[in-house]
């Protein structure tokens, strides 16, 4: 089963960022509608199991 730490779209936390925690990251997806694009973002961990928005990192 693949985790979020596997995704293109997880970006990790830096060290130095006040919302850092141990194997924290963020999930950015670009979306688009008629209006233009746009990202969202959640925050994740790691070892979390990956959603069905899911792309493999390069």
């Amino acid at each position: 089963m693949a985790n979020c730490s596997d995704c293109a779209s997880f970006f990790k936390i830096p060290e130095d960022d006040l919302d850092f925690e141990a194997g924290k990251g963020d999930c950015v997806i670009q979306h688009q509608d008629q209006k233009g694009t746009f990202w969202t973002s959640k925050p994740v961990f790691e070892s979390d199991s990956a959603c069905d928005q899911m792309k493999p990192r390069r």
